[in-house]
């Protein structure tokens, strides 16, 4: 009997075609995306490491702190970074207002600084008239402008040509100098941080979330506690002045490093796991879990005012305390889509890409979104602003 030919024919070839690319596309990426699991390069992702020769002189002149120094709490002092594109223009929108007066309605800190290159003079119109979002911010209780010079140069003589450079600079200095708590203009206060600043530890960072493997590792540079002089924060600004090279976020590179290696001097760094201050990462999937509008406006939860979880300490300390707030996250009508933010201190909601977030949403955080709480991030901001509507901060007539 003749053997019948195999049946590699129009569509059987456009079948194994496309097998055969499905399975390169599929081995190309285990290779430049997962190889560090791959039995022939188990040593993946590697993590920079920066040489400690040219940090030589970062402690000279750095007096050793004494025992009270040494147990002292981090400074209940905010830090936010605001440099001009134009001198002639200081302009403040809605999302700064959201992180800035969570700041101040959780954090109730001693001082919330802008380091800023603005004029005193610039500053002070702004001030009184300024956009409405510009005075509200303004006008908060305890805020108040530093005035620095724009860093452009390295004492390498590297031009630090980006924003984001610059405020890596300028964190450095303010971190060393003042202590305090560093935030970006996108990192939201979900509630206090007062434990981990009087937790015995120098400085207090956050690991990163990540979706691909190559990501994974580093430290956020978006939100750190420091005391004042810390080894950290003093060797970061020696390192980023050693070691800058005008490539996008070696910032995130050299506090990882730093802050790993100084994790072996006790008490000087603690590490959070990365729920605690950046839930999401800036990749675009996580910017849709983040942003993306669901369905109708969202209910209270139980019916409850929103502000009722605005303090989780205030939910008490007692072992049945901890039972009713697993009872009550348990019985919650939560949406398939929602994310659970009882393990965040500080939301850094990245949104670099949020034009393509998409959903029905062009990409703008505006008091109409935050009120309509059809996100996970709408959710997790809205009882600081509803806050700020009952105490007459936002006039109620533009919440209709």
């Amino acid at each position: 009997m003749a053997l019948l030919p195999l049946p590699w024919g129009g569509a059987w070839r456009r079948f194994g075609t496309i097998l055969l690319v499905s399975v390169v596309a599929v081995v190309l990426y285990a290779y430049i995306d997962m190889s560090y699991s791959l039995p022939w390069n188990p040593d993946r992702p590697s993590l920079p490491m920066f040489p400690a020769t040219p940090l030589a002189k970062a402690c000279d002149g750095v007096a050793p702190l004494g025992a009270a120094d040494s147990a002292a709490a981090i400074p209940n002092l905010v830090h936010y970074i605001w440099l001009l594109a134009d001198p002639a223009v200081l302009s403040l929108d809605f999302k700064v207002f959201v992180s800035v007066y969570s700041a101040h309605l959780l954090f109730r800190p001693d001082k919330i600084y802008f380091h800023t290159d603005a004029s005193p003079e610039l500053w002070a119109r702004t001030k009184t008239s300024g956009s409405d979002w510009s005075r509200r911010i303004l006008n908060l209780p305890n805020v108040e402008p530093i005035y620095i010079d724009n860093p452009r140069l390295t004492t390498q003589g590297v031009e630090i040509d980006t924003f984001g450079a610059k405020s890596d600079f300028v964190r450095a200095y303010a971190l060393r100098d003042r202590g305090g708590i560093y935030l970006d203009v996108d990192a939201v206060p979900l509630r206090d941080v007062a434990p981990l600043r009087r937790s015995g530890f120098a400085n207090v960072v956050g690991g990163a979330t990540a979706l691909a493997p190559r990501h994974t590792g580093y430290v956020n540079t978006g939100v750190w506690l420091s005391r004042p002089g810390s080894n950290l924060a003093t060797i970061f600004a020696e390192a980023m002045d050693a070691f800058y090279n005008g490539v996008w976020a070696i910032s995130v590179g050299i506090l990882t490093d730093l802050a790993y290696r100084l994790h072996a001097v006790p008490g000087e760094v603690l590490i959070m796991n990365p729920r605690a201050f950046a839930p999401a990462s800036f990749e675009l999937a996580d910017m849709k879990r983040l942003f993306q509008p669901h369905g109708d406006t969202a209910p209270l939860r139980n019916g409850e005012d929103a502000e009722d979880r605005l303090l989780p300490e205030e939910l008490g300390t007692t072992c049945a305390d901890a039972l009713a707030w697993l009872r009550q996250r348990n019985h919650a009508a939560v949406d398939s889509w929602d994310m659970d933010f009882s393990a965040t201190y500080v939301l850094h909601a990245f949104d670099d890409d949020a034009a393509k977030v998409g959903g029905g949403w062009d990409g703008k955080i505006t008091l109409p979104y935050v009120l309509a709480r059809r996100s996970n991030y709408a959710r997790a901001v809205y009882p600081a602003i509803r806050h700020a509507i009952k105490a007459g901060v936002i006039p109620v007539e533009e919440t209709t």
